[in-house]
């Protein structure tokens, strides 16, 4: 009882300090103010606790901020006043001034407090996923400060180890095509991710991170031959609404956040182009384009029903248009009369889901409900209209049950139902990559009208158990299977983690996965139905070590044997016929943390070939590019500016040479090609430079950016264009813009 007595005692102290001080200093309680402000954090007007605000005047006089960033001082009666606001952290102290006055309310006043931009960027979370084979895992921040990229992190993932840029913006890895990957979103499948051009559809302020597996991806994940790119959105911001504006070169997009109530938060954003508002059309060659445009929007409600239980609810779309007119003198339709006139591309989709995240115990389980609608129409001139549309709902379900401290068993099951309508009436050019010659004006012309329901469904269990100290080992398998080709497959995967010590890990995985074919190469009267779906095997070992001062280093070897890739057939339109490989080393070291200097050196040594197996012909894989390195620096120069710069290299890519022509009936000439990808075009290397500039007020802050790109004018050759005989050619370049610009409000 002494001891409560004591405490009580000293606790009431400290709660009349304020009044024993003014008692002391000859002052009357009846003439004490009680004053109740705020402390705020400068920019983002988020509450700050623990601040320390001093009456200089007196300094006696304190108080401590409480979680909502509130505090109560008593001062002595009317009078001019300081207070000044200290935090452990921050960058100088603020202080304010205000006026007490006989006749007037005392004021509310609000401190903005500038933390240091170091404590403010600090996020401890730990992995979305314990699998380390084959894995990358890069924050959206990192990437969205890549020079060149315009601050759009997809865009930017051309800069890891043993990804290749295409023409469409979707990355091609490790030997595999841009169609062989996987995307998934808050666990989500995704279809659409790039538009037309190769910018990504998503606002990337809302990006957390990415995992990036290049090989030998876990069971749980679906059906793709080459990657799984899984992306983490952050969650909506709970402590007030706020938003962002951001005008660049070629659009504008706007997000608005915040909480509903103590448990729901939620946020939207939305983005248009606007060069087709800017500027109609343009004319070259013959041809006139009218400027694309494209538009997307993504939401989140984030609804915390307790400690153990959070429904997420997600919306989503992107549309891309894309006209042009091909003269009938120009050299394109020269080339092929059946596609000039009047072109136009549209392309659209949409996405509502539900997921339900659980914790049972120490079960955890994610359970989502997913509808997708996607449609794509297509007018070709004299080569006619194709419109397809396609209906998906899917219900998947993940668990994690931890049968022990050092086992763990991952279950997912998921279950799809489609709705595919074709409107076809078009010429059937069944070209693949394993045609020197594709001439779209010497196909059949054919129709296709029809709608057809079809499922696809998924089973996977793994299990993950910690054998010894040192050594993790996995072993999982993934079943698969549709009803359109009445085909399915049950592939094993393996995997094994060695922590060598503290800072060292060995890794090794292996394991079959399969894929369907493309919706063209499939349907009844274009492709052929009676096709086998793409097979591969994935094999891949690594290294990785942690270093001091945050760096750290990462090294792995990987072979991919495909085989069921598909070749074109004058009776069937496509067959099953054609296989390949790809294989390679990759070294990535990097440079985290919060000095002033990060980024990393990528480096890929890699072949990639492709072979007809009726005929025999080998060569290599259009995305081959043997020697691939990037080097990405961004240096912090003080807390306003700062610059990066990013260095890409890769060797010669392939490409298939003209070695002659000759006409047809008509007296068009056609062009006579040497062998698939026998020729290598010259070496690929440019420089972009980046700066940043931030201004910081108290309520907004404003931040900038300018791009350097291709700065010392390389002439990177991309291809050669030919006139409408085949006599002769001239180079063509990839159009790089030579600057680019951001403006972004935060409020």
């Amino acid at each position: 009882m002494r001891i409560f007595h004591l405490a009580y005692l000293a606790h009431l102290i400290a709660r009349l300090a304020p009044i024993v001080i003014l008692c002391f200093s000859g002052a009357s309680y009846a003439d004490t103010v009680n004053i109740t402000g705020t402390v705020l954090e400068k920019g983002s007007k988020r509450a700050l606790a623990d601040v320390q605000v001093v009456v200089r005047e007196d300094e006696r006089l304190s108080s401590i901020t409480d979680e909502k960033g509130h505090f109560t001082l008593v001062l002595p009666g009317k009078g001019l006043y300081t207070f000044t606001a200290l935090m452990i952290g921050a960058e100088t102290p603020t202080s304010i001034t205000i006026q007490i006055n006989d006749n007037t309310p005392p004021p509310a006043p609000t401190i903005y407090l500038s933390p240091t931009a170091v404590l403010s960027e600090v996020i401890v979370s730990a992995a979305r996923s314990p699998d380390r084979v084959s894995k990358t895992v890069i924050t959206g921040a990192e990437l969205r400060r890549i020079p060149g990229s315009g601050g759009d992190p997809l865009k930017s993932l051309q800069a890891l180890p043993g990804v290749v840029a295409s023409n469409g913006g979707a990355p091609a890895v490790r030997g595999s095509g841009p169609g062989d990957n996987l995307y998934y979103v808050d666990g989500l499948a995704i279809g659409k991710i790039f538009h037309f051009g190769g910018v990504s559809v998503f606002n990337g302020d809302l990006i957390r991170d990415f995992n990036l597996y290049s090989a030998a991806f876990a069971p749980r994940y679906g059906d793709a031959t080459g990657a799984v790119l899984d992306v983490a959105l952050r969650d909506p911001r709970n402590d007030l609404i706020g938003g962002k504006l951001n005008i660049n070169m070629i659009g504008a997009d706007a997000l608005i956040e915040g909480p509903v109530n103590d448990n729901q938060s939620f946020f939207f954003a939305a983005r248009r182009s606007y060069f087709d508002l800017l500027i109609k059309s343009v004319e070259q060659r013959g041809i006139t384009v009218q400027i694309p445009n494209y538009s997307d929007y993504q939401g989140k409600y984030l609804w915390k029903l307790n400690a153990t239980d959070r429904i997420t609810l997600h919306a989503q779309g992107a549309t891309d248009e894309l006209k042009l007119n091909v003269g009938s003198n120009s050299e394109f339709a020269k080339q092929q009369p059946i596609l000039s006139g009047d072109l136009s591309f549209s392309d659209s989709y949409t996405m509502q889901a539900g997921v339900w995240d659980a914790t049972f115990g120490d079960t955890q389980n994610q359970l989502a409900l997913e509808h997708i609608s996607s449609n794509l129409n297509n007018t070709l001139a004299a080569a006619g209209t194709l419109n397809v549309g396609q209906i998906t709902n899917l219900i998947r379900d993940t668990t994690h049950i931890p049968l022990t401290e050092k086992r763990e068993l991952i279950l997912s099951s998921s279950l799809a139902h489609i709705l595919t309508s074709i409107d076809a009436d078009i010429i059937n050019t069944t070209c693949t990559q394993f045609q020197t010659n594709c001439d779209p004006s010497s196909f059949p012309r054919k129709q296709l009208y029809e709608s057809f329901n079809s499922k696809q469904w998924e089973l996977s269990a793994q299990n993950r158990e910690r054998v010894s100290t040192q050594l993790t080992l996995i072993a999982g398998v993934h079943h698969s299977g549709e009803d359109y080709l009445g085909k399915s497959y049950t592939e094993p995967r393996i995997g094994a983690e060695w922590d060598w010590d503290e800072k060292t890990l060995l890794s090794a995985g292996w394991g079959r996965h399969n894929q369907l074919p493309t919706g063209q190469q499939l349907s009844r009267q274009f492709g052929n139905p009676q096709l086998d779906h793409l097979r591969a095997e994935h094999s891949v070992i690594g290294i990785s070590k942690k270093l001091d001062d945050d760096w750290s280093w990462k090294s792995e070897a990987y072979y991919k044997k495909f085989s069921n890739l598909v070749i074109s057939d004058a009776q069937l339109n496509y067959i099953n016929g054609a296989s390949g490989n790809a294989y390679g080393t990759e070294l990535l070291i990097k440079k985290d943390g919060l000095s002033r200097l990060t980024g990393w050196l990528a480096l890929s040594l890699t072949r990639s070939e492709r072979q007809n197996d009726i005929t025999g012909q080998a060569f290599r894989f259009q995305y081959d590019q043997p020697i691939n390195t990037t080097l990405v620096t961004n240096y912090k120069l003080n807390d306003i500016w700062q610059m990066g710069a990013k260095w890409s290299y890769h060797s010669g890519t392939p490409y298939t040479p003209l070695v002659g022509r000759t006409q047809d009936s008509t007296g068009r000439y056609l062009p006579v090609y040497a062998n698939i990808n026998s020729g290598i075009l010259p070496d690929y290397h440019r420089l972009d430079l980046r700066f940043e500039r931030s201004y910081l007020f108290n309520t907004w802050k404003l931040n900038t950016y300018f791009e350097l790109n291709n700065v010392y004018f390389r002439q990177n050759l991309s291809g050669y264009r030919y006139d409408s005989t085949y006599s002769t050619k001239e180079a063509v370049y990839p159009l790089v813009i030579p600057f680019s610009f951001g403006v972004q409000g935060e409020f």
